[in-house]
């Protein structure tokens, strides 16, 4: 089967000119035929008629001998074989036989047709000669009477010869008009598909995305117009495709950057939207979720049980999950249904993680649990003393300072817990501004080492300092930065036994300054490490506050250090004491 156009043009021109060929062929063949036969049949009747004026004399008188003389002498100078028959057949004269051996002739169509009065013509094969004649039979009429008929007859060889040359000069000049014709059909064809051809490969490149050829076809005709349609065509797909994938590139930008899980479904579930955020709630690690079914790639009940049933009821759906992996997190969820014209087409899921939400929603409860106990302790201990000193024990002067001591206690350890939470509140709420300026740490540690060389020398501790003679400058607030020290340096000093050892280190780092702490006290065990910088979060809370802790030293260390751009940390082992450090950025200006 031919595929190409220029192919089915070329032999669709082809078959019509061989039809057109053959059809002249046969025309003008038959035509010439039919000339040459009737140009014959005429001159024949024109000899006959003058044969018959010769004769007629001799028939009238029935001379057969003068009629058959005659006739053999006429024959040979027209060439033309002569008979002549009477009404009833019988051969009177013949120019190439004896009329007595011939059979009668009555039988003849010629001869029928000539016997009415009429002109007879016929072709038939002749069995003596082997070759088709031509008989022309005119009567001879007088007075109304026939008296006889002339027949002339003549091979119709030489017509054949004619007809056959014709023919071979047809079929040449045919052929010669076939080839000729074959070359103009299959230029024709060549040049009508060439810009066909062109928009094939031109339309072939629009379907892969290259919109960088145009067609250069400069004809009038319809082709021409096609070409021009197809190259605006082009140029308005390469806008609207350009325009599509902007919006595209922007919608996955603006997906990617949202915080929350998005997921979109079709009505049978499969995913035909999966932003980042939640590909990393649920840790997948696959690449393409599209086409696939929401169960297949959220292995959580809960969120595929709000999507089946938002599909099913069509209504938007709140729900609060928690998954437990890749770590455990809750999510506020909302399910809404994709409607377009009351019809349920899908379903889209967000889901908003509100873990930290939770832990300072229980955090906030555990502070004001906390600092209702913490106050509610010296506060009770101060009532229930003055109480005592107003029922008499005023009256006893060493009971009286005795309890008067501990009010005094108590109301510094009040004091003392309620500046912290103070300050606390302040840097976390950036209500104290900090002070930032060029600080020496070095002289900034030896001015708060040497506030507690008393407290040292008491437990007979050693403290050992290590820090680089020429440490830069830092950009700080010298009074916080002293005042995170001042809490790490007392734990350490607090949870040391006496001779205990604790050592503060400072190391240059390339972008920072790493600050430590470290003793060799009765240490932390590992499941307490993650929450020590928890506001009122004590290992051992009978411990911390018989030795005076607020719960809130390290709290205020965590964010004075964040509050200068660093990071807090803790590493310790139960017996084998504790090490506390931070870091503070360097800054190249100064």
């Amino acid at each position: 089967m031919i595929k190409r156009i220029s192919g089915k043009l070329f032999f669709t021109y082809l078959i019509i000119i061989i039809i057109c060929v053959i059809s002249v062929g046969l025309f003008s063949t038959f035509y010439l035929r039919d000339f040459y036969l009737n140009h014959l049949s005429s001159n024949l009747e024109s000899n006959a008629t003058l044969v018959k004026d010769i004769l007629y004399p001799d028939l009238t008188k029935n001379n057969l001998s003068q009629i058959n003389s005659k006739v053999k002498m006429l024959g040979e100078e027209i060439k033309t074989r002569i008979t002549i028959i009477d009404p009833q057949g019988k051969v009177l004269g013949d120019s190439e036989e004896n009329p007595a051996l011939m059979e009668n002739h009555s039988d003849r169509p010629e001869i029928k047709e000539a016997l009415q009065g009429r002109t007879g013509k016929n072709i038939r094969y002749s069995a003596t000669l082997g070759v088709d004649m031509l008989y022309i039979s005119i009567p001879v009429v007088t007075d109304n009477q026939i008296l006889g008929v002339v027949r002339l007859s003549l091979p119709l060889v030489e017509v054949k010869e004619n007809i056959a040359y014709l023919r071979r000069i047809t079929f040449l000049a045919a052929l010669i008009g076939l080839l000729l014709a074959s070359f103009v059909s299959l230029i024709m064809s060549l040049s009508i598909t060439r810009p066909l051809r062109e928009m094939t490969e031109i339309s072939q490149r629009i379907s892969q995305g290259d919109f960088s050829k145009k067609l250069k076809i400069r004809s009038q005709d319809e082709i021409g117009q096609l070409a021009d349609n197809l190259n605006q065509m082009s140029e308005e797909l390469e806008n609207k495709l350009k325009i599509i994938s902007e919006d595209k590139d922007k919608m996955e930008v603006i997906l990617s950057s949202i915080v929350e899980g998005i997921i979109a479904v079709d009505k049978e579930g499969r995913i035909i939207l999966f932003n980042q955020a939640l590909k990393e709630m649920i840790g997948y690690s696959g690449n393409s979720v599209l086409g696939k079914f929401h169960w297949e790639v959220i292995r959580n009940n809960q969120v595929n049980k709000i999507l089946k049933e938002t599909l099913q009821k069509g209504e938007t759906l709140t729900r609060e999950i928690t998954l437990f992996s890749p770590q455990e997190k809750i999510f506020y969820v909302s399910a809404s249904p994709l409607i377009e014209k009351t019809k349920i087409w899908g379903a889209v899921v967000v889901l908003n993680d509100i873990t930290e939400i939770k832990k300072l929603e229980k955090m906030r409860s555990e502070f004001v649990a906390n600092v209702s106990h913490e106050l509610r302790t010296p506060l009770t201990s101060i009532q229930g003393f003055v109480e005592t000193l107003k029922e008499g024990a005023v009256d006893d002067p060493e009971k009286a300072r005795y309890f008067l001591s501990i009010i005094e206690r108590q109301s510094d350890r009040l004091n003392t817990l309620i500046e912290d939470l103070l300050q606390l509140s302040k840097i976390e709420s950036e209500e104290r501004l900090m002070n930032f300026q060029a600080v020496n740490l070095k002289e900034l540690i030896e001015q708060v080492t040497l506030e507690f060389k008393g407290k040292i020398e008491d437990k007979g501790q050693l403290l050992k300092v290590d820090i680089p003679p020429q440490l830069p400058l830092l950009k700080a607030d010298a009074e916080q930065i002293a005042t995170a020290l001042r809490n790490l340096l007392d734990n350490a000093i607090k949870y040391t036994p006496n001779k205990g050892e604790i050592s503060i280190t400072v190391l240059e780092k390339e972008k920072d300054i790493y600050v430590e702490v470290t003793d060799n006290g009765i240490g932390i065990s590992s499941e307490h490490l993650g929450r020590l910088f928890e506001r009122f979060y004590r290992v051992d809370k009978d411990r911390s506050r018989t030795l005076g802790g607020t719960g809130l030293g390290l709290a205020i260390v965590k964010h004075i250090v964040q509050a200068h751009g660093g990071k807090v940390g803790v590493g310790s082992e139960l017996g084998k004491g504790s090490k506390f450090f931070f870091t503070l950025p360097k800054s190249p200006s100064l």
